[in-house]
């Protein structure tokens, strides 16, 4: 079974931000000031990571589904 180049650049993002969220990247972003949007800067870093996954997921759904033409 052939993997396609869209699984492989979504597989490398969502570990990047699986990276982002554990030690090595959360340690840069674990500091309760300053605030961002009312938001201590560890909880606004989960929610951006979150926010990534879920773009990374709407476009791998777009580009394995692509719209039909309609005639």
């Amino acid at each position: 079974m052939r993997v396609g180049r869209n699984r492989i650049i979504f597989s490398v993002v969502m570990l990047i931000i699986s990276l982002g969220l554990i030690w090595p990247g959360y340690v840069l972003f674990s500091h309760h000031s300053p605030l961002v949007f009312g938001f201590p800067l560890s909880f606004a870093w989960v929610i951006l990571c979150t926010i990534m996954g879920f773009v990374a997921m709407l476009a791998l759904f777009f580009s394995d589904h692509p719209p039909k033409k309609r005639d």
